[in-house]
């Protein structure tokens, strides 16, 4: 597993083929002498749902390691900002072209996302499944 990011979780909710887990979330300055003066070195508690057909194994309260690819990151940022910021760029060019008023073409290009997002919310199925984690048992030295 050396191409993967993990993270210590602690499981909060199991039901047949989907786990909730807790994943302690902290800023990078957390080990810092003065983090009780500074509010950036918060630490806030993030929940991943994990689709997993063993997931009858765990129980709440376990020790487990979420695990998935580095690409993850990379493809929920495409998906959710790049793909948009294209989208309505592009579109304010072209309706900037053909439309005489400035605001209608903005507009016009704002409600552009409309179909993106329906077609996002149609393929969530299939979206879910590249954009997925996996949940490991919590060992120590777990590579």
């Amino acid at each position: 597993m050396e191409n993967t990011v993990r993270y210590h979780g602690v499981v909060k909710e199991v039901s047949e083929g989907h786990l909730r887990v807790a994943v302690m979330k902290s800023s990078a300055c957390g080990g810092c002498s003065i983090k009780g003066h500074c509010n950036s070195a918060e630490a806030k508690e993030r929940f991943v749902d994990v689709d997993d057909p063993r997931t009858l194994s765990y129980h709440v309260g376990q020790d487990v390691w979420v695990v998935g690819s580095p690409s993850i990151g990379w493809k929920a940022l495409g998906y959710g900002m790049a793909l948009p910021f294209f989208v309505v760029f592009i579109s304010l060019f072209i309706f900037t072209t053909f439309l005489k008023s400035d605001l209608w073409a903005a507009i016009c290009a704002l409600g552009m996302l409309i179909p993106y997002y329906i077609i996002l919310y149609s393929r969530r199925d299939q979206m879910k499944k590249s954009l997925s984690f996996t949940v490991v048992p919590f060992v120590e030295n777990y590579n």
